[in-house]
């Protein structure tokens, strides 16, 4: 009996939330234009709830979303590239999100500035059939030979053989993020001297980033690649996990050429980006549209703290 009405008391409570949410939109125009833009631009309910919630009385809603988003979203453009901090690296993923040629473009660009004798590649993917050929392959073009890991011990014996190089890059297994062998390359990995960069498809949906990004340990991860932007027709989901989990957009990646797509963009940049996505007129939202996601989400919270 206590049980039920216990839980007679929460459904009261979320109900009454809702209802005064909706109230709210339907009284503030503004609030449910400012919603159903993050929403069409494919940012959560949890983050748009927290930017309607702020909304000042007055000025540009659009603008000011704008500005808030630009100031969460961490990027690395004040800092040196990546090719030109040096150091040991692994590139982190799930299957097929790009972390061959991005490792590849990252090794062009280092060899173009640094040359080709002070790199050093290793590949761990011994999953994927003409993984490592494919790693081989730019090796070969760049001068650079392309050693295999298939332990922990022999990763350890890499890098002790090429630890006189000014940057070392490791391409990791594709493996799935539900898969049990994440937790065993993560194991791999626990090396002090590597760095993990994650690589992120931008073109994903918003929960498999969400997925991704609690597969591997991003807290760990020193920031993330952002790949397949020129697929992606939404950029929020991806902007929208990268806000709420802290992380830090390292590089972005926009095609297959190495290493011409390959690029260090400004939060400004990628926002903009993200507000301008139009998308398909089957997955826009009109207002009662709005009004019905909100009714069914009010209990979820978002993970950090924005603003």
């Amino acid at each position: 009996m206590v049980n039920e009405l216990r839980s007679m008391k929460g459904l009261i409570e979320e109900r009454f939330g809702t209802l005064a949410f909706m109230e709210k939109l339907q009284r503030q125009p503004r609030q449910a234009l400012l919603s159903q833009k993050l929403l069409d631009s494919g940012f959560s309910p949890a983050l748009t709830r927290k930017l309607v919630a702020s909304l000042p009385a007055e000025g540009d809603e659009a603008a000011w979303a704008a500005s808030v988003l630009q100031r969460n979203l961490q990027t690395a453009e004040r800092e040196a590239a990546l090719e030109d901090q040096g150091g040991v690296w692994a590139l982190v993923g799930s299957t097929g999100v790009g972390k061959t040629t991005s490792t590849a473009k990252l090794a062009a660009a280092f060899a173009s500035k640094h040359g080709a004798a002070n790199l050093g590649l290793i590949t761990l993917d011994a999953y994927r059939m003409g993984a490592q050929e494919q790693l081989r392959a730019y090796g070969r073009i760049l001068g650079v030979p392309v050693h295999t890991a298939h332990d922990r011990a022999s990763l350890d014996d890499l890098l002790d053989l090429l630890s006189g190089k000014k940057m070392v890059l490791i391409d990791t297994a594709g493996i799935a993020q539900r898969d049990a062998r994440t937790a065993e390359l993560m194991e791999m990995l626990s090396h002090p001297s590597i760095q993990r960069m994650l690589v992120v498809n931008a073109s994903a949906q918003g929960e498999t980033i969400e997925d991704v990004v609690n597969a591997y340990r991003t807290a760990a991860c020193k920031g993330v690649v952002l790949t397949k932007v020129d697929e992606a027709v939404k950029l929020g989901p991806a902007l929208d996990a990268m806000i709420r989990h802290r992380l830090k957009v390292v590089a972005v990646a926009n095609g297959q050429r190495v290493p011409e797509d390959w690029h260090r963009l400004s939060s400004a940049t990628l926002v903009q980006r993200a507000l301008r996505a139009a998308g398909s007129s089957a997955w826009r939202m009109d207002s009662s549209d709005v009004n019905l996601v909100f009714a069914g989400s009010q209990t979820v919270e978002t993970p950090t703290r924005v603003f």
